[in-house]
Protein backbone atom coordinates (compact mmCIF):
# COMPACT_ATOMS: atom_id res chain seq x y z
CA UNK A 1 0.00 0.00 0.00
CA UNK A 2 1.55 3.40 -0.97
CA UNK A 3 0.59 6.96 -0.21
CA UNK A 4 1.10 10.33 -2.35
CA UNK A 5 1.79 13.37 -1.08
CA UNK A 6 0.84 16.09 -3.08
CA UNK A 7 2.23 19.92 -2.37
CA UNK A 8 1.85 23.31 -3.83
CA UNK A 9 5.52 23.93 -3.62
CA UNK A 10 9.08 22.32 -3.17
CA UNK A 11 10.07 19.54 -0.65
CA UNK A 12 11.28 21.96 1.98
CA UNK A 13 7.95 23.14 2.48
CA UNK A 14 7.37 23.16 6.48
CA UNK A 15 4.41 21.98 6.33
CA UNK A 16 5.41 18.68 4.13
CA UNK A 17 6.84 17.39 7.42
CA UNK A 18 4.19 16.83 9.53
CA UNK A 19 2.78 14.47 7.21
CA UNK A 20 6.81 13.07 6.08
CA UNK A 21 7.31 12.84 9.58
CA UNK A 22 4.50 11.12 10.78
CA UNK A 23 4.58 8.59 7.45
CA UNK A 24 8.69 7.75 8.01
CA UNK A 25 7.68 6.93 11.87
CA UNK A 26 4.87 4.84 10.87
CA UNK A 27 7.35 3.42 8.32
CA UNK A 28 4.73 4.18 5.53
CA UNK A 29 6.10 3.64 1.90
CA UNK A 30 4.74 7.29 -0.02
CA UNK A 31 5.75 9.66 -3.07
CA UNK A 32 6.13 13.15 -2.60
CA UNK A 33 4.61 14.94 -5.84
CA UNK A 34 6.26 18.52 -5.57
CA UNK A 35 6.40 22.21 -7.62
CA UNK A 36 9.63 23.43 -7.40
CA UNK A 37 9.30 27.15 -8.31
CA UNK A 38 13.18 28.33 -8.06
CA UNK A 39 14.95 25.54 -9.50
CA UNK A 40 16.66 25.08 -5.92
CA UNK A 41 15.63 21.57 -5.35
CA UNK A 42 17.00 18.08 -6.80
CA UNK A 43 14.26 17.17 -9.90
CA UNK A 44 13.38 14.05 -10.26
CA UNK A 45 10.22 12.16 -11.92
CA UNK A 46 7.72 13.93 -8.74
CA UNK A 47 9.04 17.40 -9.56
CA UNK A 48 7.28 19.68 -11.47
CA UNK A 49 9.63 22.49 -12.62
CA UNK A 50 8.24 25.51 -13.03
CA UNK A 51 10.82 28.65 -12.71
CA UNK A 52 8.54 31.22 -11.37
CA UNK A 53 8.79 34.67 -12.76
CA UNK A 54 8.10 37.94 -10.18
CA UNK A 55 4.55 39.24 -10.90
CA UNK A 56 3.48 36.57 -13.04
CA UNK A 57 -0.08 37.24 -14.41
CA UNK A 58 -3.13 35.85 -13.14
CA UNK A 59 -3.41 33.70 -16.69
CA UNK A 60 -0.04 32.56 -16.30
CA UNK A 61 -0.53 31.15 -13.40
CA UNK A 62 -3.49 29.51 -14.19
CA UNK A 63 -2.12 27.59 -16.89
CA UNK A 64 0.81 26.59 -14.70
CA UNK A 65 -1.49 25.43 -12.24
CA UNK A 66 -3.36 23.30 -14.95
CA UNK A 67 -0.30 22.14 -16.16
CA UNK A 68 0.70 21.05 -12.41
CA UNK A 69 -2.90 19.41 -12.28
CA UNK A 70 -1.95 17.58 -15.30
CA UNK A 71 1.18 15.80 -13.70
CA UNK A 72 -0.32 15.02 -10.92
CA UNK A 73 -3.07 13.18 -12.38
CA UNK A 74 -0.32 11.52 -14.74
CA UNK A 75 1.72 10.16 -11.68
CA UNK A 76 -1.36 9.24 -9.25
CA UNK A 77 -2.87 6.93 -12.37
CA UNK A 78 0.70 5.02 -12.80
CA UNK A 79 1.19 5.09 -9.61
CA UNK A 80 -2.25 3.60 -8.39
CA UNK A 81 -1.76 5.12 -5.00
CA UNK A 82 -3.90 3.54 -2.15
CA UNK A 83 -4.66 6.96 -0.82
CA UNK A 84 -3.47 10.83 -0.66
CA UNK A 85 -3.14 13.49 1.37
CA UNK A 86 -3.37 16.83 -1.18
CA UNK A 87 -1.63 20.23 0.48
CA UNK A 88 -3.13 23.51 -0.59
CA UNK A 89 -6.39 25.21 -2.05
CA UNK A 90 -4.45 26.05 -5.48
CA UNK A 91 -3.60 22.43 -5.66
CA UNK A 92 -6.91 20.95 -4.36
CA UNK A 93 -9.15 23.09 -6.93
CA UNK A 94 -7.95 22.31 -9.97
CA UNK A 95 -8.40 18.39 -9.21
CA UNK A 96 -11.95 18.75 -7.70
CA UNK A 97 -13.33 16.45 -9.99
CA UNK A 98 -10.39 13.60 -10.15
CA UNK A 99 -10.82 13.52 -6.14
CA UNK A 100 -14.05 12.91 -6.45
CA UNK A 101 -14.44 10.32 -8.89
CA UNK A 102 -11.00 8.07 -8.27
CA UNK A 103 -10.74 9.23 -4.50
CA UNK A 104 -13.15 9.83 -2.75
CA UNK A 105 -13.10 9.15 1.16
CA UNK A 106 -9.80 8.38 0.35
CA UNK A 107 -7.68 11.87 1.00
CA UNK A 108 -7.02 14.42 3.26
CA UNK A 109 -7.13 18.11 2.26
CA UNK A 110 -4.91 20.63 4.06
CA UNK A 111 -5.88 23.74 3.99
CA UNK A 112 -2.73 26.23 4.57
CA UNK A 113 -3.79 29.81 3.03
CA UNK A 114 -6.43 31.94 1.63
CA UNK A 115 -6.16 31.37 -2.15
CA UNK A 116 -8.43 31.00 -5.31
CA UNK A 117 -11.26 29.45 -3.26
CA UNK A 118 -12.53 33.20 -2.14
CA UNK A 119 -13.27 33.82 -5.68
CA UNK A 120 -16.99 32.97 -6.89
CA UNK A 121 -16.59 30.44 -9.84
CA UNK A 122 -14.39 28.21 -7.19
CA UNK A 123 -16.42 28.32 -4.53
CA UNK A 124 -18.66 25.08 -5.73
CA UNK A 125 -15.40 23.27 -6.24
CA UNK A 126 -14.20 23.82 -2.64
CA UNK A 127 -18.00 22.29 -1.07
CA UNK A 128 -16.97 19.45 -3.73
CA UNK A 129 -13.17 18.90 -2.47
CA UNK A 130 -14.59 19.01 1.21
CA UNK A 131 -17.80 17.20 0.83
CA UNK A 132 -15.24 13.83 -0.54
CA UNK A 133 -12.26 14.51 1.73
CA UNK A 134 -11.56 11.85 4.80
CA UNK A 135 -10.64 14.90 6.60
CA UNK A 136 -10.36 18.87 6.07
CA UNK A 137 -7.27 19.90 8.06
CA UNK A 138 -6.56 23.49 8.70
CA UNK A 139 -3.26 25.34 10.01
CA UNK A 140 -4.74 28.28 11.44
CA UNK A 141 -8.19 28.98 13.23
CA UNK A 142 -8.46 32.11 11.78
CA UNK A 143 -9.52 30.60 8.18
CA UNK A 144 -12.94 29.22 9.60
CA UNK A 145 -14.46 32.65 9.26
CA UNK A 146 -13.69 32.20 5.57
CA UNK A 147 -14.25 28.55 4.65
CA UNK A 148 -17.81 27.42 4.42
CA UNK A 149 -19.68 26.43 7.35
CA UNK A 150 -21.29 23.09 8.08
CA UNK A 151 -17.74 21.56 8.04
CA UNK A 152 -15.25 19.89 11.11
CA UNK A 153 -11.80 21.05 10.46
CA UNK A 154 -9.20 19.71 12.71
CA UNK A 155 -6.30 22.21 13.40
CA UNK A 156 -2.50 21.31 12.39
CA UNK A 157 -0.30 23.53 13.46
CA UNK A 158 2.98 23.92 10.56
CA UNK A 159 5.40 23.12 13.56
CA UNK A 160 7.74 19.71 14.51
CA UNK A 161 6.34 18.43 17.09
CA UNK A 162 9.69 17.12 18.66
CA UNK A 163 11.35 20.74 18.05
CA UNK A 164 8.22 22.49 20.40
CA UNK A 165 8.49 19.75 22.90
CA UNK A 166 12.27 19.87 23.31
CA UNK A 167 11.74 23.51 23.75
CA UNK A 168 9.20 23.60 26.88
CA UNK A 169 12.06 20.92 28.49
CA UNK A 170 15.05 23.46 27.83
CA UNK A 171 16.42 26.53 29.63
CA UNK A 172 15.58 29.40 27.05
CA UNK A 173 18.43 31.81 26.40
CA UNK A 174 18.18 35.32 27.37
CA UNK A 175 17.83 37.90 24.95
CA UNK A 176 20.94 39.74 23.33
CA UNK A 177 22.47 42.31 25.02
CA UNK A 178 22.80 45.56 23.35
CA UNK A 179 21.48 46.84 20.25
CA UNK A 180 17.95 45.57 19.24
CA UNK A 181 18.52 43.28 16.85
CA UNK A 182 15.11 42.33 14.89
CA UNK A 183 14.83 39.58 12.61
CA UNK A 184 13.06 38.63 9.33
CA UNK A 185 13.66 35.25 8.17
CA UNK A 186 12.70 32.94 5.56
CA UNK A 187 10.32 34.28 2.31
CA UNK A 188 11.26 38.03 1.96
CA UNK A 189 8.10 39.77 0.51
CA UNK A 190 7.07 43.13 0.27
CA UNK A 191 3.73 42.94 2.39
CA UNK A 192 4.38 45.52 5.28
CA UNK A 193 8.24 45.62 5.13
CA UNK A 194 8.18 48.77 3.30
CA UNK A 195 6.38 50.38 6.95
CA UNK A 196 8.73 48.22 9.02
CA UNK A 197 11.67 50.15 7.49
CA UNK A 198 10.77 53.44 7.11
CA UNK A 199 9.66 53.27 10.97
CA UNK A 200 12.72 51.70 12.24
CA UNK A 201 15.82 52.68 9.46
CA UNK A 202 18.51 54.58 11.09
CA UNK A 203 16.99 53.82 14.30
CA UNK A 204 19.54 54.32 17.39
CA UNK A 205 20.08 51.16 19.07
CA UNK A 206 17.82 49.15 16.26
CA UNK A 207 19.40 46.85 13.69
CA UNK A 208 17.41 44.99 11.20
CA UNK A 209 18.16 41.84 9.38
CA UNK A 210 16.42 40.03 6.35
CA UNK A 211 17.79 36.61 6.00
CA UNK A 212 16.24 34.77 3.08
CA UNK A 213 15.45 35.09 -0.32
CA UNK A 214 12.60 36.27 -2.48
CA UNK A 215 10.89 38.35 -5.55
CA UNK A 216 11.11 41.50 -2.95
CA UNK A 217 14.47 40.63 -1.45
CA UNK A 218 16.54 43.11 -4.37
CA UNK A 219 13.51 45.68 -4.39
CA UNK A 220 13.86 46.19 -0.78
CA UNK A 221 17.66 45.87 -0.68
CA UNK A 222 17.57 49.34 -3.68
CA UNK A 223 15.08 50.71 -1.16
CA UNK A 224 17.12 50.31 1.91
CA UNK A 225 20.22 52.18 -0.21
CA UNK A 226 18.52 55.39 -1.86
CA UNK A 227 17.25 55.64 1.86
CA UNK A 228 20.86 55.32 3.07
CA UNK A 229 19.53 53.04 5.93
CA UNK A 230 23.08 51.98 7.51
CA UNK A 231 21.26 49.65 10.39
CA UNK A 232 19.23 47.53 7.35
CA UNK A 233 21.14 44.06 6.69
CA UNK A 234 20.28 41.57 3.71
CA UNK A 235 21.75 38.11 4.33
CA UNK A 236 20.45 36.03 2.13
CA UNK A 237 20.09 32.54 1.62
CA UNK A 238 20.50 30.38 4.44
CA UNK A 239 20.76 26.42 5.51
CA UNK A 240 17.51 25.49 7.37
CA UNK A 241 19.78 23.61 9.79
CA UNK A 242 21.38 26.70 10.90
CA UNK A 243 17.28 28.29 11.56
CA UNK A 244 17.18 28.17 15.29
CA UNK A 245 20.56 29.63 16.22
CA UNK A 246 20.24 32.59 13.61
CA UNK A 247 16.80 33.04 15.73
CA UNK A 248 18.61 32.96 19.12
CA UNK A 249 21.23 35.78 18.17
CA UNK A 250 18.45 38.12 17.93
CA UNK A 251 15.81 39.83 20.31
CA UNK A 252 12.48 40.19 18.49
CA UNK A 253 11.11 38.18 14.96
CA UNK A 254 9.10 40.72 12.55
CA UNK A 255 5.88 39.30 11.74
CA UNK A 256 4.06 42.63 11.03
CA UNK A 257 1.79 41.63 8.12
CA UNK A 258 -0.16 44.20 6.36
CA UNK A 259 -4.20 44.16 7.22
CA UNK A 260 -5.26 41.88 4.70
CA UNK A 261 -7.29 38.52 5.40
CA UNK A 262 -4.78 35.95 4.08
CA UNK A 263 -1.84 37.97 6.33
CA UNK A 264 -4.07 38.35 9.42
CA UNK A 265 -5.54 35.09 9.48
CA UNK A 266 -3.14 32.67 8.90
CA UNK A 267 -0.44 31.38 11.86
CA UNK A 268 3.39 31.75 10.04
CA UNK A 269 6.34 29.79 10.41
CA UNK A 270 7.81 32.84 11.89
CA UNK A 271 5.12 32.60 14.51
CA UNK A 272 6.13 28.99 15.66
CA UNK A 273 9.86 30.20 15.61
CA UNK A 274 8.95 33.26 17.97
CA UNK A 275 7.49 30.84 20.28
CA UNK A 276 10.22 27.58 20.11
CA UNK A 277 13.14 29.93 20.21
CA UNK A 278 11.49 32.35 22.44
CA UNK A 279 11.77 35.60 20.66
CA UNK A 280 9.57 37.92 21.01
CA UNK A 281 7.38 38.72 17.88
CA UNK A 282 6.24 41.76 15.96
CA UNK A 283 2.92 41.43 15.06
CA UNK A 284 -0.23 42.52 13.62
CA UNK A 285 -2.65 44.08 16.19
CA UNK A 286 -6.24 42.38 15.08
CA UNK A 287 -4.73 39.45 12.88
CA UNK A 288 -4.87 35.67 14.46
CA UNK A 289 -1.05 36.66 15.67
CA UNK A 290 -1.60 39.40 17.49
CA UNK A 291 -4.62 38.05 18.82
CA UNK A 292 -2.83 35.30 20.59
CA UNK A 293 0.49 37.43 20.97
CA UNK A 294 -1.66 39.96 23.16
CA UNK A 295 -4.03 37.07 24.87
CA UNK A 296 -0.98 35.01 25.91
CA UNK A 297 1.05 37.74 26.46
CA UNK A 298 4.38 36.76 24.56
CA UNK A 299 4.84 39.30 21.94
CA UNK A 300 4.28 42.85 20.73
CA UNK A 301 0.89 43.88 18.46
CA UNK A 302 0.84 46.97 17.21
CA UNK A 303 -2.02 48.27 14.14
CA UNK A 304 0.60 50.54 12.24
CA UNK A 305 4.56 51.29 12.05
CA UNK A 306 3.74 54.43 13.62
CA UNK A 307 6.49 55.07 16.54
CA UNK A 308 7.30 51.41 16.11
CA UNK A 309 10.73 52.49 17.29
CA UNK A 310 9.88 53.57 21.19
CA UNK A 311 7.18 50.81 21.00
CA UNK A 312 10.01 48.27 20.64
CA UNK A 313 12.69 49.61 22.98
CA UNK A 314 9.66 50.28 25.43
CA UNK A 315 9.09 46.32 25.19
CA UNK A 316 12.09 45.06 25.06
CA UNK A 317 13.57 47.37 28.78
CA UNK A 318 9.98 46.09 30.56
CA UNK A 319 9.95 42.45 29.30
CA UNK A 320 10.03 40.07 32.37
CA UNK A 321 11.91 37.28 29.92
CA UNK A 322 10.94 34.45 32.93
CA UNK A 323 7.19 34.85 32.68
CA UNK A 324 7.24 35.39 29.10
CA UNK A 325 8.95 32.24 28.65
CA UNK A 326 6.92 30.78 30.71
CA UNK A 327 3.46 32.43 28.39
CA UNK A 328 5.09 30.83 25.51
CA UNK A 329 5.64 27.38 27.34
CA UNK A 330 1.79 27.65 28.10
CA UNK A 331 0.89 28.20 24.71
CA UNK A 332 3.25 25.45 22.75
CA UNK A 333 1.24 22.67 25.46
CA UNK A 334 -2.32 23.80 23.99
CA UNK A 335 -0.43 23.43 20.63
CA UNK A 336 0.47 20.16 21.52
CA UNK A 337 -2.95 19.15 22.54
CA UNK A 338 -4.34 20.06 19.12
CA UNK A 339 -1.18 17.93 17.74
CA UNK A 340 -2.33 14.83 19.31
CA UNK A 341 -6.06 15.61 17.94
CA UNK A 342 -4.78 16.12 14.18
CA UNK A 343 -2.81 12.98 14.74
CA UNK A 344 -5.20 11.18 16.08
CA UNK A 345 -7.80 11.66 12.84
CA UNK A 346 -4.45 10.78 10.72
CA UNK A 347 -4.21 7.45 12.24
CA UNK A 348 -7.75 6.84 11.44
CA UNK A 349 -7.24 7.82 7.96
CA UNK A 350 -4.14 5.26 7.64
CA UNK A 351 -6.46 2.34 9.24
CA UNK A 352 -9.44 3.08 6.70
Amino acid sequence: MKYAIVLNGDKNAPHLRIYSNYFDKKGIDYDTISWDRTGDTEADEFTYRHIAQYKESTLTRFKEYYKFAKFIKKLVRKYKYEKLVVISPQVALFIPFFLKWEYSGRYIFDYRDLSIEQKTPFKPLMKMVLNHSFANVISSPGFKKYLPSGYKYVLSHNFNIDLVKEAMDSVSIPLPQGDIKILTIGAIRFDANYEVLDSLGDKDGIELDFVGKGGAAPVLERYVSNKGFNNVFFKGKYDKKDENDIIKKHSMINIFYPNWPSHISALSNRFYNSLINKRPMIVTKGGEQGNYAEKYGVGLAVESCEGLADKVKEYVATLDFEEYTENCNKLLREFVEDYNKFVAVVDKFIQS
